[in-house]
């Protein structure tokens, strides 16, 4: 992190809603910080039937009508305009990482409805009005458990602590990685099951597919590969990988909606995929691959770095 003068850094808070916070804050390093607060965020749906003036509001009658949404914010993510991490990394793309990286390790349910530039436990007591953006504001397919709080608890926020800034530099440097990152974090998005398993796949194919052609067995192969050591286990990986891979072809070529579990199916591959990948500080190359594949000597390169 550069140690010349600069002026205070100016922050961000984005809003975590689905999880609770195990402690009453975590620092992460580099001025970013998850911490304890509470807000409802609530938007309720009203109408005006009739055009306005210029530069004036709608004129009444004014009509409430159902619908709208509403979010319990239980912890807060403060994110600094400037980290090591340059300027593709603004305030706003800190805390949709820190979000994505929570939503990798264990909570793919997570989600930042709102950003704000005051904390959420000063706004109520402030004179100045904040400023509300909109952020991750669509559902989700996944939801915790019936009955279940979902924590944040310390060994999560410590891979997150550990990784962020690393794993950051590697999409800085790697565009492949960062559009199978942005595939993999979209994909839960409530909407189409076949959209997202679209999606997945093609953020999959940069990495495993060699060429536009020929695609199913090689890509299933180097997934298997890349994920398990020679033998059966990676055998019944790679079965798995093409069954899936069968799913997008589905998916790509006809109107049929693929099923739900086929999607999961592929997210949690996908998921051990990108966290390997983050663990070891790298992305394969095609000659890692094809060593992973072909070479007998290279069975236990799986656990070690490539």
């Amino acid at each position: 992190m550069s140690t010349d003068a600069t002026p205070k850094a100016e922050f961000l808070y984005g809003a975590v809603s689905g999880v609770t916070l195990a402690t009453d804050s975590f620092d992460l390093g580099e001025g970013v910080e998850i911490r304890q607060t509470f807000a409802h965020l609530f938007s309720a749906n009203m109408m005006a039937f009739a055009r306005p003036e210029p530069g004036h509001h709608h004129p009444p009658p004014w009509r409430a009508a159902k619908g709208g949404f509403s979010y319990d914010i239980e912890a807060e993510i403060r994110a600094p305009s400037r980290t090591s991490l340059g300027e593709s990394f603004d305030a706003k793309e800190t805390i949709w990482w820190i979000a994505a990286l929570l939503r990798m390790a264990r909570f793919p349910y997570l989600s930042i409805p709102v950003v704000s530039d005051h904390p959420f436990s000063e706004i109520s007591q402030s004179d100045q009005e904040p400023t509300l953006t909109p952020f991750e504001t669509e559902g989700r397919i996944f939801s915790p458990a019936h009955g279940v709080i979902s924590v944040l608890e310390s060994e999560n926020l410590e891979w997150v602590r550990d990784k962020w800034v690393l794993a950051g530099k590697l999409l800085n440097q790697n565009p492949k990685f960062y559009s199978v990152v942005k595939a993999f974090d979209l994909a839960t998005l409530r909407g189409r099951a076949s959209s997202s398993l679209l999606a997945m796949w093609g953020g999959l194919e940069q990495i495993f597919a060699p060429t536009p052609g020929e695609l199913r067995y090689r890509v299933a192969a180097l997934m298997a590969s890349y994920l398990e050591a020679h033998g059966t286990t990676r055998l019944s990986l790679y079965r798995e990988i093409l069954k899936l891979y069968n799913e997008r072809c589905v998916a790509a070529h006809t109107a049929q909606e693929v099923e739900i579990g086929h999607l999961v199916q592929t997210y949690v591959i996908m998921r051990n995929v990108l966290v390997k990948m983050i663990d070891i500080n790298q992305v394969p190359t095609q000659a890692d691959l094809e060593t992973l594949l072909l070479s007998a000597a290279a069975s236990d390169l799986n656990h070690v770095e490539l």
